[in-house]
C-alpha cells in the first residue's frame, strides 16, 4: 500500500489549482475580447448567460441570481432591453411583478456567444491523444451537478 504525505498532497493539490485557475483566468479574457466583438460587456455577458431561454426571471431573483442589487440588475436589463435582447413580461400569477426574459435577437445573440465560449483552446490541440482523454476523463469528473 502507497503511504501518502498529507503535506505533499496538498502542495499539489495547490499547485494544481494555480495552474488551473491562472489557465481559466487567462481564458476568460479571450471569452471577453471575442464577446467584446459581438458588442456585449462583461456584464452583459453574465446576465445573457444566466437567463435560460424560454423562461422569465423575476427582477428579485436576477438580483439574487447575479449577486447583485436590484437597482443593478435594473440598469442592466434596461440596457439590454434597450439593444432588444431581453423583454420584461407580465408575471404569470402576480400582476405586481415583472419578469425578464430573452428575445428572439437576445435568444439568437447566446447562441453565437456560446459557440464562442466553448471554442476549445488552441493549446489543447497541442496535447497528445493520451493526454487529451486523461484530461476528458478528469474534466468529467470535476463538472459540478447539472442542475447548478
Amino acid at each position: 500500500m502507497e503511504r501518502r504525505d498529507p503535506e505533499q498532497d496538498e502542495r499539489l493539490r495547490s499547485e494544481i489549482w494555480e495552474a488551473l485557475y491562472d489557465f481559466f483566468m487567462a481564458e476568460h479574457e479571450r471569452n471577453l475580447e471575442a464577446v467584446a466583438e459581438l458588442g456585449v460587456s462583461p456584464g452583459d455577458l453574465k446576465a445573457l448567460m444566466r437567463l435560460v431561454p424560454g423562461r422569465g426571471e423575476p427582477m428579485r431573483a436576477l438580483a439574487d441570481m447575479w449577486r447583485c442589487d436590484a437597482s443593478t440588475v435594473t440598469w442592466i436589463v434596461d440596457r439590454l432591453q434597450k439593444q432588444g435582447y431581453v423583454e420584461r413580461r407580465p408575471h404569470p400569477t402576480d400582476r405586481r411583478v415583472k419578469v425578464v426574459a430573452l428575445s428572439a435577437g437576445g435568444e439568437e445573440l447566446r447562441e453565437r456567444m456560446l459557440r464562442r465560449l466553448y471554442r476549445p483552446p488552441a493549446v489543447l490541440s497541442e496535447l497528445p491523444p493520451g493526454e487529451l482523454a486523461a484530461l476528458h476523463r478528469v474534466a468529467a469528473r470535476l463538472a459540478p451537478p447539472a442542475d447548478q
